[in-house]
């Protein structure tokens, strides 16, 4: 489980000892625990953990071994499928989104309860009443002319014409609003009523404070200027602005006098106020524009030149009467999200001092004395937004990756918020919406880290909520099961090689792997566009010669770029040389920069690799390779893949690295980003048993080139990435240079990558054309028989899906009969004459 912050767990460790109080016996197991917990050490953390749940100080320390190990507030599911979460001004209901195009369907539930939904709405872009009485949606008709125009955007967008493709969506959107119907359902009892609007481009909708008025972002038949238009009480919809508003969005602000419309288009940012009483229209440039949750103030982002700005403006009046915005914070430092708290009297915005972002809070008056950093993080702090007047919500990481703390202004406390209580697996958040007083929050998370698959499921966090000491019992109980088991079941996997391994591992250098960053960084950027790629595949080749490799340049030339090249070398398998495993990284970087952890980290770990094992033949053949071209789009692991296919080459497995060195405190962990759960677990257990590795592990592959190996292999793809995932502030930056490299990670992570390789290399590879027959009581199981020639037996398991290991029977063929229950999980792999088990099941259900 990706561990609390160098900051929080400081804050974990000072709650935990100062809760301790009359109990001051169970202090130093929480001490010891947390240290160890650190450290990577797991089942000893966890047992000292338990001991503490069970003594007499449980209730003491529960809050900070919960936020420790997982979660402190109760989470509740409320789908395993949503996007643009939000919730009712009145705190009541929340909704949210599923599905695209005319399959869009908005699910209205209530957040006392959760399920079943109030309501469930062909459309998306719905918008609430205050009271949340009332939905109102445009229905977009399956019209022929319209289906046109999106297959029109769509040909364009095939053919590479993004600027045509974009004009395109434009005229459809401009289309599918003036043929759109304009409901609003009454969600107690489900009656409709349709406003009159007809030729009007309906764009965007927003009930006003009464919930009877509603209020429309859209063009007339007749004009090219987008208005706000109005529907009183369900009557047809008439024009309301008197002065034509740019954008696409329109909301209600708080305290329900103002409109905000944001989403205008051109080259200098804007947004627009509109009074919801008069009509009364100002646009200011600017953006990210907020309102204060009593609607006292509104506060935005400027930007002149180098210096950034927040402009503040009071709302407790007339807008005509509102006066001039104040400039409440100046400064040449990067800037961006500023919010007001609640009650107007204070803001908070993030800012990039040095090079990530950071947390600060500051009176709305403006006066620079009471600015106060909260964050001092060497992750990227962002998105700040109030959950009430003295607690900020703000996100760690990267946007595939980021997690969610409550900070107290008062005295700079952070509080890890949501994860999935697992010790290894990562939760990535990406959407956050909290009640109007903070208490609860939904989030869109992938819980079960699968950031691959569309689904992401969505969250109820209850803060007024603790788990109980009983519910953290036995959260620890499971993560300690799940861990010795994983240590037991690794170590079996290894034990018939492991010595062979231990003295591959041992021969890691990491005074090697520094010189060849250092060689590789000293040619500066080595994008496809930039002179430093020749010079470093080249330097690449030699260095494969030189152990006694016979390196090959893979040549392709793309599109806007000058010639360039895969590097490949390959160890030759000494018992099954038709079976491949890829073993890849990319060398090149981006073009503002040297990539010194994106990815020559990775390219160091695979010509290191490549090194010790020229001197450790294995028994199928293994492929290394420096990709060229990711930066630009995967152009050398796609070439690399087509150049396979066509010869035929039997790839049984992968191993594709990306981004190694950084880390951001005394850790030396790493992530597992894989599609196979079996090389998953080869990753965990080389790590445990022939490193100080600690990992971490997502299902993750999009947008690498691991993603071009998997579309062409299939899912046997497995490799190590940054962690946390593109937690790096130096990502794609001009200073990912060399010093901010941790070397001890880039070689435990490589003592890692060979007992991987070693294992998946020397083990049978996953069977292949398993079935089921069922026959009475009976299932007959056919395999194709293993490719690997010294297979002696096979292992037949199976189980219900919660345990589909339950039951274990060894076969010597390619057969077996055996009595099944319907529904069980069948899993089978083979055992070669070295005691060395499949490293993955191939399995089916029983029918």
């Amino acid at each position: 489980m990706p561990r609390p912050s160098r900051a929080a767990l400081a804050l974990v460790v000072v709650s935990a000892l100062a809760s301790v109080g009359s109990a001051a016996h169970a202090q130093p197991a929480l001490d010891d625990a947390t240290v160890a917990w650190e450290r990577g050490e797991y089942p000893r953390a966890l047992r000292l953990l338990r001991d503490v749940l069970r003594g007499p100080s449980a209730d003491r320390q529960r809050a900070a071994i919960a936020t420790l190990t997982g979660e402190r507030y109760r989470v509740d599911s409320l789908a395993a499928d949503g996007r643009a979460a939000r919730v009712s001004a009145d705190g009541r209901l929340a909704l949210w989104e599923t599905g695209t195009g005319a399959a869009t369907r908005t699910q209205i539930v209530r957040l006392e309860g959760g399920t079943p939904p109030v309501a469930t709405i062909a459309a998306g872009g719905v918008a609430l009443s205050p009271d949340g009485a009332r939905a109102a949606f445009l229905r977009v008709p399956d019209a022929p002319e319209l289906r046109e125009a999106r297959a029109e955007a769509s040909r364009l967008l095939a053919a590479g014409d993004r600027e045509g493709a974009r004009g395109a969506q434009l005229r459809a959107q401009e289309l599918e609003g003036r043929l759109a119907t304009l409901v609003v359902r009454d969600l107690a009892g489900g009656a409709e009523r349709v406003v009159a609007g007809e030729g009007i481009a309906k764009r965007a909708l927003a009930f006003g404070a009464d919930g009877a008025t509603l209020f429309v972002l859209g063009r007339a038949a007749n004009g090219a200027d987008t208005s706000v238009f109005v529907s009183r009480d369900g009557g047809a919809l008439a024009p309301f602005t008197r002065a034509k508003v740019s954008g696409s969005e329109l909301a209600l602000a708080p305290g329900g006098r103002h409109l905000l419309v944001t989403g205008a288009g051109g080259r200098t940012p804007s947004f627009a106020v509109v009074d919801a009483g008069s009509g009364d229209v100002r646009a200011f440039p600017g953006l990210q524009p907020h309102v204060a949750g009593n609607g006292s103030a509104l506060t935005w982002l400027v930007r002149d030149g180098r210096e950034f700005g927040v402009r503040l403006l009071r709302l407790d009046r007339a807008l005509d009467r509102a006066g001039e915005p104040a400039t409440v914070k100046r400064t040449t430092d990067s800037l961006e999200t500023p919010v007001l708290s609640p009650d107007g009297r204070r803001l908070a915005f993030a800012a990039m001092p040095a090079q990530d972002w950071e947390l600060f809070v500051l009176d709305a008056s403006g006066d620079s004395t009471t600015e106060r950093r909260l964050t001092r993080e060497l992750q990227h702090d962002r998105v700040p937004r109030w959950l009430d007047s003295a607690t900020v919500l703000a996100v760690k990481g990267e946007p595939r990756h980021r997690r969610s703390y409550a900070y107290d202004v008062r005295t700079g406390t952070a509080t890890k918020l949501f994860h999935n209580n697992t010790v290894r697996t990562i939760a990535p958040e990406y959407e956050w919406a909290p009640t109007p007083d903070g208490a609860r929050l939904l989030i869109v998370a992938e819980r079960d880290g699968d950031t691959v698959s569309p689904e992401r499921s969505v969250y109820l966090l209850d803060r007024r909520r603790e788990v109980t000491t009983a519910d953290v019992l036995a959260r620890v109980e499971r993560q300690l099961a799940a861990e010795e088991a994983l240590r037991e079941r690794t170590a079996r996997q290894f034990a018939p090689i492991r010595d062979a391994v231990r003295r591959a591992t041992d021969s890691v250098s990491i005074e090697r792997l520094y010189g060849y960053q250092k060689a590789l960084f000293d040619f500066g950027s080595k994008h496809v566009t930039r002179p430093g790629n020749a010079p470093a595949r080249q330097w690449i080749a030699d260095a494969f010669r030189a152990w006694g490799y016979e390196p090959a340049f893979q040549e392709f030339t793309p599109r806007n770029a000058p010639p360039t090249a895969n590097v490949v070398a390959t160890l030759r398998g000494t018992e099954h040389p038709e079976l491949v495993y890829v073993v890849g990284s990319h060398f090149d970087s981006r073009a503002e920069g040297p990539g010194a952890d994106d990815n020559t980290s990775g390219t160091s770990m695979l010509l290191e690799t490549a090194r010790v094992l020229a001197k450790h033949p294995l028994p199928a053949t293994v492929v290394f390779v420096a990709f060229t071209g990711e930066e630009a789009g995967l152009l050398g692991s796609r070439e690399f893949a087509r150049v396979a296919k066509a010869a035929s080459w039997k790839v049984v497995g992968a191993m594709n690295n990306d981004m190694m060195g950084w880390s951001n405190d005394q850790r030396l962990d790493n992530t597992i980003r894989y599609s196979n759960p079996g090389i998953r677990d080869v990753q965990h257990g080389a790590a445990l048993g022939f490193s100080r590795l600690v990992t971490y592990d997502a299902v993750y592959y999009k947008n690498t080139d691991a993603h071009a190996l998997y579309d062409a292999w299939g899912d046997v793809v497995g490799g190590f990435g940054s962690y946390p995932v593109l937690g790096n502030p130096h990502y794609h930056q001009p200073h990912d240079v060399l010093e901010t490299i941790n070397q001890e990670l880039v070689t435990e992570t490589t003592r890692a990558n060979v007992a991987t390789v070693m294992l998946l290399a020397s083990s049978p590879s996953r069977l292949t054309n398993l079935t089921a027959a069922r026959a009475g009581d009976v299932v007959t199981l056919r395999w194709t028989p293993s490719p690997e020639r010294n297979v002696r037996s096979y292992r037949v398991a199976h189980g219900p899906a919660e345990d589909p290991l339950r039951t274990v029977t060894t076969v010597s063929g390619p057969e077996a009969r055996l009595r099944i229950p319907a529904g069980h999980v069948v899993s089978v792999r083979a055992v070669n004459a070295r005691g060395l088990e499949g490293w993955d099941w191939a399995r089916v259900v029983a029918p």
